[in-house]
């Protein structure tokens, strides 16, 4: 169950407190979420309105917090972590820039590529990312960043990690996980400055590879070609051959990866919003 509907059934318990007789207790925030876990467990600490003392890092300037939930997890079988949700009128990248300023250099950003998938290369994000995993190890914290774009507000949950289940996870937002011998990777494409990139699709085989994107820019078809066929060639494939439709533009090339041959094509279909793919396979 979603916490939002509880904030909001908390504040209208809480506002309504003073319509309650004096002889019976009012009900709280508190009180409902403490139900919704259970009897026996520890609910959620909620604070309507305000950040937790200890946070972490400062808020950016101008920041309207909705509120806190801290949730405590039972010893060795769950984390403790303490979410505090506003809003800011700074752009995705400038909220994880700010908070990557006041953290202060004793603290590393994790690796985005979290799982050998992610590490496959190909189309890569054409704008800053808009989530982000700070981490030290003395002592041992985390602090994750994930906002999301609602009109002219960008959404942030900030979520803290201070327990001992820290010290378990730091090997793995250090560095991404190694790719497996035998997986085949693709070239890493930057996308145009200015536009947006997300992979649709991928999917990997005994020899081959293909990856899909949605590409969102300005540039037109034959330019983004232009820009994508670059890259490819300074990661040294060779164009064997390419070609031009009313509907899309593709290119077959040659490369070689591991000592063995193979074929690489490219097609960009369609109108901005673009779509994108790009395969790698044995060459028989």
């Amino acid at each position: 169950m979603s916490l939002h509907p509880l904030l909001l059934a908390g504040a209208l318990l809480l506002g309504s407190a003073q319509a309650q007789s004096t002889a019976t207790p009012a009900a709280s925030a508190q009180e409902l979420l403490q139900r919704v876990a259970g009897d026996g467990q520890a609910g959620p600490e909620v604070l309507l309105g305000t950040a937790p003392a200890d946070l972490l890092a400062t808020l950016p300037p101008g920041s309207r917090v909705i509120g806190t939930v801290t949730l405590t997890g039972l010893p060795g079988r769950g984390p403790n972590t303490t979410t505090v949700y506003l809003d800011s009128k700074l752009t995705p990248g400038r909220v994880i820039a700010h908070f990557a300023a006041a953290l202060g250099p004793d603290w590393k950003q994790a690796s985005n590529e979290r799982s050998p998938f992610e590490a496959q290369g190909g189309f890569q994000q054409g704008l800053p990312p808009s989530n982000m995993t700070f981490y030290r190890t003395t002592p041992p914290q985390v602090l994750r960043v994930s906002t999301t774009v609602v009109g002219a507000v960008t959404r942030v949950n900030l979520s803290q990690q201070v327990d001992e289940d820290v010290e378990r996870i730091l090997p793995y937002l250090s560095a991404p996980p190694p790719v497996p011998p035998g997986y085949l990777t693709l070239p890493k494409l930057s996308a145009p400055e200015g536009s947006t990139v997300s992979q649709t699709g991928m999917s990997n085989g005994a020899d081959g590879v293909t990856q899909n994107a949605r590409i969102e820019t300005t540039l037109s078809r034959g330019a983004l070609m232009a820009h994508y066929t670059a890259q490819l060639r300074q990661a040294g494939w060779t164009v064997v051959t390419q070609a031009n439709t009313l509907v899309a533009s593709s290119t077959i090339w040659t490369f070689k990866q591991e000592g063995r041959d193979r074929i690489g094509i490219l097609v960009i279909a369609g109108t901005s919003p673009y779509s994108g793919t790009l395969v790698s396979q044995g060459s028989r």
